[in-house]
């Protein structure tokens, strides 16, 4: 890994920028709250940025992953584009409440000024998950 490669995206980082998302979106954040996490290897760079309620009825990972040397890029700048490229989605998807602006469940291949990448997401609603899974295990039934 070259030294260029070596300086990645902090945790401390991710925190600021789910903050500066928050602000941004606040007047669509409806009591939700962002949290990014990035990784990366030797080849390629994931970035997942959460939409997710409180009490969890409302849990949206976004996930983004691109092969950062074959697109020219480091790691730190591959991470940096995925989360400016979820912040847009993000802005289409609070500020105008568009159903069709859900993302694939599958990794799908997306392509953003000359950027080869794969994105997903599935909203799920961690709050009935959790009850469910009680109600079973109050039942003593096992899936």
């Amino acid at each position: 890994m070259t030294e260029q490669n070596k300086k990645f995206i902090t945790a401390d980082e991710c925190v600021e920028l789910a903050k500066a998302l928050e602000t941004k979106y606040r007047i669509a954040m409806n009591g939700r709250s962002f949290s990014i996490k990035a990784e990366n290897t030797e080849t390629d760079v994931s970035v997942s940025v959460l939409l997710e309620s409180q009490d969890k009825s409302f849990h949206y990972p976004v996930d983004a992953r691109v092969k950062f040397e074959s697109e020219e890029m480091t790691a730190n700048e591959a991470a940096l584009f995925l989360i400016d490229y979820i912040d847009i989605y993000f802005e289409e998807f609070l500020l105008e409440e568009d159903e069709s602006l859900y993302l694939p469940i599958e990794w799908n291949d997306f392509e953003y000024e000359a950027v080869n990448f794969q994105m997903k997401g599935q909203i799920f609603n961690r709050k009935l998950d959790n009850m469910a899974d009680e109600l079973l295990k109050q039942a003593d039934i096992t899936i």
